[in-house]
């Protein structure tokens, strides 16, 4: 089987995901990238789809009358799709999905989409893309979606709810597992420095935690972007320079170095004011399976990733009283640390296993291919 698998950019440090999709499935299929914007233009090796002058056409038109798909990019991606004779897409993001559906009808071609955050609830993409979705559900031979609470808003948008399947991202558990290593008294957090991953929240809530423990640390790891000015502005303000550190961008090697060392994964997941939500994150993940108890809010997916007083803490959005309150419980008592660091790494192994949501996903690519050969 041949598959084309799309995502909206090549080297995007935060979707390390889907290289890893595209790796795992290449075990199980025949695997194609392309890449590139809401509507793809490049192969993997970052080559136009459509011929020069059709790719400048495509950019002009679109330049003009703000139409993705118009013939001249609709096109490099229907010659790409029948030059490799893919048998099924598997669309990254709603959004891009939305924008492959017409190619792939015209061509009668299977599309699986996977939604994974904002493409589902930020506020004005949503409206802006409502009609196109609505195609794209009745089109679409199932809809993936990453978290339970993602599920019930597609369903309100239209979405057959007998289409979709909830399969989150998974994590490498020969990667990321507990570290026999003495642990710091360091709470880590890894993400964008943007509203929804809350870090101004993580780092008042440390604060308070600091002032009791002034041993603790914080390092927030992410690009020196978005909120990241306002985070370094606050901690200067809160004198804390030398308990919290901002690496930046890290490799995931250092990643899973840092949990190691770590004594607890923080991140207060908020929604924000343009109504963009988290699925279910990546980093919260790899850190249970790392054996960290994760402290994070009731919020999307995170409340299935961590069980409430059983593998970590989850407080309400905007509290942050209550979570340095369970930052520094976990402080105080290692007895009860080491019990949800045990209970964090067998959920993850239970629920949240890569190589098992990969064979959830190509069962999925499977039966539409086998569909489509069935009519």
């Amino acid at each position: 089987m041949r598959v084309c698998i799309t995502r909206s950019e090549r080297y995007a440090y935060s979707e390390t995901f889907i290289r890893d999709q595209l790796s795992g499935l290449s075990r199980y299929a025949e695997i194609y990238s392309i890449h590139s914007s809401r509507l793809p233009e490049r192969e993997e090796n970052g080559k136009t789809l459509s011929p020069w002058l059709f790719w400048i056409m495509h950019k002009l038109v679109k330049g003009v009358t703000g139409q993705r798909n118009n013939y001249f990019g609709n096109y490099g991606i229907k010659k790409f799709f029948l030059e490799n004779k893919i048998d099924v897409v598997l669309g990254n993001y709603g959004i891009s999905a939305a924008h492959l559906m017409p190619v792939c009808r015209e061509i009668d071609l299977p599309l699986v989409v996977i939604f994974h955050g904002h493409d589902a609830t930020d506020i004005k993409l949503v409206r802006t893309y409502a009609e196109r979705y609505k195609k794209l559900f009745a089109y679409s031979s199932s809809i993936v979606v990453v978290s339970n609470d993602m599920r019930d808003r597609l369903i309100a948008l239209g979405a057959n709810s007998e289409k979709i399947r909830v399969i989150p991202c998974g994590v490498n558990l020969e990667k990321f597992n507990p570290s026999t290593e003495d642990k710091e008294k360091l709470f880590l957090a890894v993400g964008r420095f943007v509203n929804k991953k809350g870090p101004l929240f993580t780092i008042r809530a440390f604060h308070e935690v600091w002032k009791k423990h002034p041993e603790a640390r914080l390092t927030m790891v992410g690009a020196h972007q978005g909120l990241y000015k306002a985070c370094v502005q606050l901690v200067n303000s809160l004198d804390m320079q030398d308990a919290v550190s901002f690496p930046g961008v890290v490799t995931h090697e250092e990643i899973r170095k840092l949990m190691d060392s770590a004594f607890a994964f923080v991140q207060h997941s908020v929604t924000a004011a343009n109504g963009d939500m988290e699925g279910t994150p990546v980093s919260i993940l790899e850190a249970a399976a790392s054996g960290l108890p994760v402290i994070s809010t009731f919020h999307g997916g995170i409340k299935d990733a961590v069980v409430h007083d059983r593998t970590g803490y989850l407080t309400a959005e905007g509290d942050i009283h209550a979570m340095a309150g369970y930052m520094s419980q976990l402080l105080d008592d290692p007895i009860r640390t080491r019990v949800m660091s045990k209970a964090a790494r067998n959920h993850i192994a239970l629920h949240y296993d890569q190589d098992k949501q990969l064979k959830k996903l190509h069962a999925l690519l499977v039966a539409a291919q086998q569909t489509k050969k069935s009519t």
